[in-house]
């Protein structure tokens, strides 16, 4: 009884994880697409709010990886992060002690709200929050730069570099949250 009732336990998990897989890929299609830009574009011109563009500074030539190529970054960054992926190149253990200290702050202080209903990146532990790939490329693009360029970025500059990427990640979403709170946006799109 108790061997039916684990199998059935796994089926459901397997289950599960493909409908998150699923959805997963069906937010990632909308954006490649240009779906959900094109619905945003009317509040774009009436609140002010831009995407950003380009490759990022610094890390984007490093990284291969650019605001105008969406869905190929999300590639690129989700990759890095071996919390979440065994293949991944960077995990938490990596991060020296100040490293982790800054990692820890900065992945309270966002989250994959949209796609999961997660409220942070990560656990107190240091590990996923979540398991999408926006979560996971937010925080393996954090753990890079702390490890290769932590004495250029303070930890607000990687804030909003993950919220660049949250704000392509999810434009249509990120627009409504401009429009109804304008006072903290720009600290969030660090000016885009």
């Amino acid at each position: 009884m108790k061997k039916e009732k684990r199998l059935l336990a796994s089926y459901a998990l397997v289950a599960a994880m493909l409908f998150v897989l699923a959805f997963n890929q069906y937010m990632i299609q909308s954006i490649n697409g240009g779906l959900a830009v094109d619905r945003m574009s009317a509040a774009q011109e009436n609140s002010g709010f831009e995407l950003p563009k380009g490759p990022p500074a610094i890390y984007g030539a490093e990284l291969g990886v650019s605001f105008d190529k969406v869905v190929e970054s999300l590639n690129v960054l989700s990759a890095l992060d071996g919390d979440l992926y065994p293949d991944g190149k960077l995990k938490f253990a990596d991060l020296n002690n100040v490293q982790q200290g800054r990692y820890l702050k900065i992945g309270s202080m966002i989250a994959c709200e949209f796609c999961c209903g997660a409220s942070t990146l990560v656990f107190s532990d240091g590990q996923p929050a979540c398991g999408c790939s926006h979560s996971a490329a937010m925080r393996g693009l954090a753990k890079y730069l702390l490890i290769n360029h932590g004495d250029e970025y303070t930890d607000q500059q990687i804030l909003d570099e993950l919220t660049k990427w949250k704000t392509m990640f999810f434009p249509k979403q990120m627009a409504a949250k401009y429009a109804s709170d304008t006072k903290n946006v720009p600290d969030m799109v660090g000016g885009c």
